[in-house]
């Protein structure tokens, strides 16, 4: 009992990790209670499925407890959990091609690229809501600069292909790219309160 009553008072994560490398159950079992029901609730936002997001959560835990003789975590134990969640989450989509849910593929990527990939923003938002918010921030591209971005960013075609469809330069269309990203950024730094990286 005094032993699960000094990792509550414990104030730094590597002496957690460093009873979990020596072998602590009790240790472990107090990073899964910590965790568990904050990182479900981060894996559900993403797979929107339950019974996948108690997979992935077992999944990474059981793979933090099979190497932790190894670990090397240069973060925190919870940035490191939430990346393992966040890499288990696509290994879970793509395997079960549930990408093809989505009603934009490109609208996932940019999504998980711009995102899910940092917690703490993802948190204040559902999957739902940075969707809608995204399709408005392209929404209200200017009309050109929409069109191209949407061919390039979320149809997937190429600098090239694209300024043959429009009759245009490849440097105009890396243009119009540029303006695109940085309308964006601007417009969901601002909407979502986190720094987006293209």
């Amino acid at each position: 009992m005094q032993e699960s009553k000094s990792f509550d008072d414990c104030r730094y994560s590597d002496e957690l990790l460093i009873a979990i490398k020596a072998g602590r159950e009790d240790a472990f079992s107090f990073l899964f209670v910590k965790y568990y029901s904050n990182l479900f609730s981060y894996a559900y936002r993403i797979l929107n499925d339950r019974e996948d997001a108690k997979e992935c959560i077992q999944l990474t835990f059981c793979h933090f407890w099979d190497i932790r003789k190894g670990l090397e975590i240069n973060d925190s134990i919870k940035s490191y959990l939430y990346r393992a969640v966040y890499n288990n989450c696509i290994t879970i989509l793509r395997h079960k091609k549930f990408l093809a849910k989505y009603e934009v593929k490109g609208l996932l990527d940019f999504y998980f690229s711009s995102i899910v990939q940092d917690p703490s923003a993802e948190m204040r938002f559902t999957e739902s809501e940075a969707k809608h918010i995204i399709l408005n921030s392209i929404d209200a591209l200017p009309k050109k600069c929409r069109e191209i971005f949407v061919k390039c960013k979320i149809k997937g075609q190429s600098y090239s292909d694209v300024a043959n469809d429009f009759d245009i330069s490849v440097k105009t269309v890396e243009n119009q790219m540029t303006i695109a990203f940085k309308k964006l950024r601007v417009k969901l730094k601002s909407t979502l309160n986190i720094f987006i990286i293209f």
